[in-house]
């Protein structure tokens, strides 16, 4: 293995929030956060102002990303979370404005390569990821490759419609959508969080633990699809409700039932995400890796 450049500037530009961090000595300090910005010159300036407020001497940045990143032309293709980085060349513009090798990889797949690289898939071939949060994204690893499609698509399970009325998985498998179809039901006149609705439910509001029931329905048909299409080892859940004691128990269970009652000769191996809040962070520093000549075990191709 060749030496690791350190240390690292490492950012994931998430639709609400920028968090940041340095890689040295092979772990992550330094840990902040900051709103992401309103524009892609305010975004600049943030990271070249965090830059000289670290005083480091950087060997690069690695960067996550939300949307269809396309990690060779340094952009975003399709629609992201952050808008005025459609189709942006990010990579060769940061490169410039910091004169620093720059990497950039899809958040959900900054996830997964986190947790092969270093968490709970480190022992795994084959690893499917199921991101929740806002929406539900994902990411795939086959015989330790990270699978980013023809069009860098690889992963996208929120898109798949689950209804006859066209309803998406981010849609009914989201916990955000599910607070919001609480509200509505209950005829609340103001916004209600995920974990406010179980509470709600824990103190044995009918309305609330229905709803939970829904999604946690509609997320086991997502994993077992999952399953039955793409076989893996393992399937790990992150976001931030994959921390929620009981959550993927639950889904585990429900996933097994399907199987049994569909009959497919498989066992649900269902685990949360090792690293949380600090995945996409730590995943980017691999992708880094990857793109700068470190023989590492996980690579990525196309299809």
């Amino acid at each position: 293995m060749t030496a690791q450049p350190e240390p690292l500037l490492v950012i994931d530009i998430g639709g609400t929030t920028v968090k940041t961090g340095v890689w040295s000595q092979q772990r992550l300090i330094r840990r902040d956060h900051f709103a992401t910005p309103a524009s892609w010159s305010a975004l600049l300036t943030a990271i070249v102002q965090l830059r000289q407020t670290l005083a480091l001497p950087f060997a690069g940045v690695a960067i996550s990303l939300p949307g269809s990143v396309d990690t060779v032309a340094g952009r975003i293709s399709g629609t992201s979370a952050v808008d005025y980085l459609n189709g942006f060349p990010i990579k060769t513009a940061l490169r410039q404005a910091l004169d620093l090798p720059v990497s950039i990889q899809n958040d959900a797949n900054c996830a997964a390569l986190a947790e092969t690289w270093q968490g709970n898939a480190r022992d795994v071939a084959d690893v499917a990821l199921l991101v929740i949060g806002t929406g539900v994204g994902g990411a795939v690893v086959l015989d330790h490759q990270l699978v980013a499609g023809r069009q860098n698509f690889t992963g996208e399970f929120g898109y798949q419609v689950m209804t006859a009325q066209g309803e998406t998985l981010s849609e009914l498998g989201s916990p955000v959508r599910m607070a919001e179809r609480y509200g509505r039901l209950a005829k609340l006149t103001h916004p209600v969080s995920a974990k406010a609705v179980y509470r709600a439910a824990e103190q044995g509001d009918d309305l609330a633990q229905f709803c939970i029931d829904d999604m946690l329905h509609w997320l086991s048909c997502a994993a077992f699809n999952l399953f039955v299409s793409l076989n893996p080892q393992r399937l790990l859940i992150g976001g931030g409700i994959s921390g929620r004691p009981g959550f993927v128990a639950d889904l585990q269970q429900r996933v097994q039932c399907l199987m049994h009652q569909h009959g497919a000769p498989l066992m649900a191996d269902i685990t949360a995400c090792k690293f949380h809040n600090d995945a996409n962070l730590i995943g980017a520093v691999y992708q880094f890796y990857l793109e700068n000549g470190d023989d590492t075990t996980v690579k990525v191709v196309s299809a």
